[in-house]
């Protein structure tokens, strides 16, 4: 594993692609990327990482066995502009298969454009159409709203909160932890094991039902 396949497809009227990164394009993640607090608030860091960081980063992502990350690309002809990543990481592979999936958005002016929620619904079609899994879970600050909105677009939905998980702009912050549980069978079936869903678990399934959808009509896998 380690990068995931190239995956394309049109944010309102942006061309997307989730495609693999290279050690040239570490250069834009550290500027105007993860060296932005304003960034860096949102996943709970309070220090800025130099390149040096970034590569070591990129050498153990390359050859990790249990993570797919996509850098999510601007495309406008020949022009490719790196926004920023996507990923599932911690990906299990036993009876029951799931992984957890992150996501970040560094160049701000490409906020609230549908970016994030295209490409969460393109990497869940992948996550549960070519590795099999059962269950996504992805983890936001609270003070983070708009990530949350664009998963819960895509199906997850609010397992539990944690609290006080990071202090940021002078406030401690809880942590919302959410899932998106594959909607079709035998998946869903494996993963209740008999137990009853909620009333909130069968309309995250309805939305993820609609991402997949969505997805499959719109995401192209090069």
């Amino acid at each position: 594993m380690s990068f995931g396949p190239i995956m394309r497809f049109k944010a309102n009227d942006l061309v997307i692609e989730l495609a693999p990164l290279n050690r040239e394009s570490l250069v834009e993640f550290i500027n105007p990327g993860m060296q932005q607090h304003s960034i860096t608030r949102y996943i709970g860091m309070d220090s800025a990482p130099v390149i040096e960081n970034e590569q070591d980063w990129y050498d153990k992502t390359r050859t990790a066995k249990d993570v797919l990350v996509w850098g999510i690309w601007l495309i406008e002809g020949d022009k490719r502009t790196l926004l920023g990543n996507s990923a599932l990481t911690d990906i299990e592979r036993g009876h029951i298969r799931q992984a957890t999936s992150g996501s970040m958005i560094f160049r701000q002016e490409y906020w609230g454009k549908g970016i994030a929620s295209a490409a969460h619904k393109a990497r869940t079609l992948y996550a549960f159409e070519q590795l099999g899994l059962h269950r996504i879970k992805s983890a936001v600050i609270q003070v983070n709203g708009g990530s949350r909105k664009a998963l819960e677009r895509s199906g997850y939905n609010l397992v539990y909160v944690e609290r006080n998980t990071v202090f940021v702009d002078g406030q401690l912050r809880h942590q919302d932890n959410l899932e998106c549980l594959n909607p079709v069978e035998p998946f869903w079936s494996q993963w209740f094991h008999g137990d009853r869903p909620t009333k909130a678990q069968y309309e995250a399934r309805q939305r993820t039902l609609e991402a997949l959808e969505w997805a499959r009509q719109h995401v192209t896998l090069l």
